[in-house]
């Protein structure tokens, strides 16, 4: 009996070692990972709105997101977006990556920011999504909206 309990002791140790060792390096990593996703969207969201620019948004998307919008849909988008006038001011980004293990798929890693801008015509708040594939991040899903008198006299211009 006593040495059924020293091995389910010892197994039982083993067990919350290896688990404190898996959330310290996934603290660790996660801290690495927060720090470049957020300085990825950084840099990508002052260079897709300084001028609006579709081709820096597309070379930095997913194969899905690229599949998902035709050119001819973004291509609007961003004339619309293009009569609140270029960026004055980007005012930082917030938020998180995340890594998830799923059985079947495997590991993916993600990302979700949300930014406050400046534009001549008004202010936007900015939510992109990324995922890292092959070492790389790349945008997953970008969404914009403008203040409210912004998106009034944008639906003003658009009729």
């Amino acid at each position: 009996m006593r040495r059924v309990l020293y091995v389910l002791g010892s197994l039982f140790l083993a067990i919350i070692a290896i688990g404190a060792l898996a959330i310290g390096y996934a603290a660790w990593n996660g801290q690495a990972l927060d720090a470049e996703s957020k300085a990825y969207v950084d840099a990508a969201i002052p260079a897709i709105t300084s001028n609006w620019s579709e081709a820096e948004l597309m070379n930095r998307a997913t194969p899905e997101l690229r599949a998902s919008t035709s050119p001819e849909e973004v291509d609007q988008l961003f004339q619309t977006f293009s009569r609140v006038g270029h960026l004055v001011v980007y005012k930082g980004s917030s938020g998180q990556s995340l890594m998830s293990y799923v059985a079947g798929t495997g590991k993916t890693i993600s990302a979700s920011y949300v930014a406050k801008a400046s534009f001549q015509n008004g202010d936007a708040t900015i939510r992109i999504g990324l995922l890292k594939r092959s070492g790389q991040w790349l945008i997953s899903n970008f969404n914009v909206r403008f203040d409210s008198a912004v998106a009034a006299r944008l639906r003003q211009m658009s009729t």
